[in-house]
């Protein structure tokens, strides 16, 4: 699903950060594992954001959480004030960029710490998505072992778990269960 120009790979950051971990390894653990999970992001800022500090991972938890409080949202309501929470805390300015050639829309402040950055670019994405198709294309995942959250990108809406392998799981011990029974 094309969510738009600039959200693509914001709103799988989004994803990717909800579904982190702080612990031990975790992408959160430490400076070093969020350097890591940030570096797949890097062409996005690159130029824009200052490198993570140990200070900002306290930072990045909490929008970690609060990124989860929006996609749990019951309604599109719940969810954009939290999203305008997260931008306003951040400092999110509008503005046009055609670094690429092409103009296109940025929202995070530019020269700001990784925190600021993180929290404008990923906020943006999910309000594109609720703006573009509502909050019922957030999910987490249902199987019984994983909270992983995803986004919904199926025609009908009908997705319910994170990947093929919590689906795969489910279906099999859902086999197993008849079969038992």
């Amino acid at each position: 699903m094309d969510f738009s120009h600039y959200s693509d790979a914001p709103v799988d950051l989004a994803i990717d950060l909800v579904n982190s971990s702080d612990e031990p390894g975790g992408a959160l653990s430490d400076l070093a594992h969020l350097n890591d999970f940030l570096d797949s992001y890097e062409n996005l800022w690159d130029g824009v954001a200052r490198p993570p500090a140990a200070r900002d991972l306290p930072g990045v938890r909490r929008l970690r959480d609060t990124l989860r409080d929006v996609i749990s949202s019951p309604d599109d309501a719940t969810a954009s004030t939290v999203l305008n929470e997260i931008l306003t805390e951040h400092g999110a300015e509008p503005r046009v960029s055609i670094h690429s050639g092409v103009p296109h829309f940025h929202f995070e402040p530019v020269g700001s710490r990784m925190l600021d950055w993180l929290g404008a670019v990923t906020a943006m994405g999910l309000a594109s998505v609720i703006v573009e198709h509502g909050v019922d294309r957030f999910g987490v995942c249902s199987a019984r072992d994983c909270e992983d959250v995803f986004i919904d990108t199926s025609r009908n809406r009908s997705r319910k778990n994170c990947s093929s392998t919590c689906s795969t799981r489910e279906a099999v011990a859902a086999y197993r269960k008849r079969k038992s029974g």
